[in-house]
């Protein structure tokens, strides 16, 4: 059973860490690239299904990974352009420092394979 879709509220492009709408970014134009990798996840998911190759389904595990990646650089790269430079540019000692440490708590996070 399919459960209906219910009511999103409203988004607002300003974010509790960018001080107003002008300084976030808009991330839209990553969706079709998201929804591509959507894509390769499924064909993974039917690979698997299939009992393909393991080294085959490696192969596009990686290519969905490097798709994610991109996607996840390109949006790191706005937040520093958008969001960081407009902490740094306010002089605002408080949000400098709330943007260090996201960003400090963010690369902590990553780990490589």
């Amino acid at each position: 059973m399919i459960a209906p879709k219910t009511q999103k509220a409203p988004h607002s492009k300003k974010s509790k860490h960018c001080e107003s709408d002008a300084n976030h970014p808009d991330h839209s134009e990553f969706l079709p690239r998201l929804k591509r990798v959507g894509g390769q996840i499924s064909g993974l998911q039917r690979m698997i299904e299939e009992g393909r190759y393991c080294v085959d389904i490696l192969v596009q595990f990686r290519a969905a990974m490097a798709a994610m990646r991109s996607v996840e650089i390109s949006i790191f790269e706005r937040h520093i352009e958008h969001c960081l430079s407009s902490a740094l540019l306010s002089k605002d000692k408080k949000q400098v420092d709330e943007k260090i440490k996201e960003l400090t708590d963010l690369l902590s996070r990553r780990t490589l394979l």
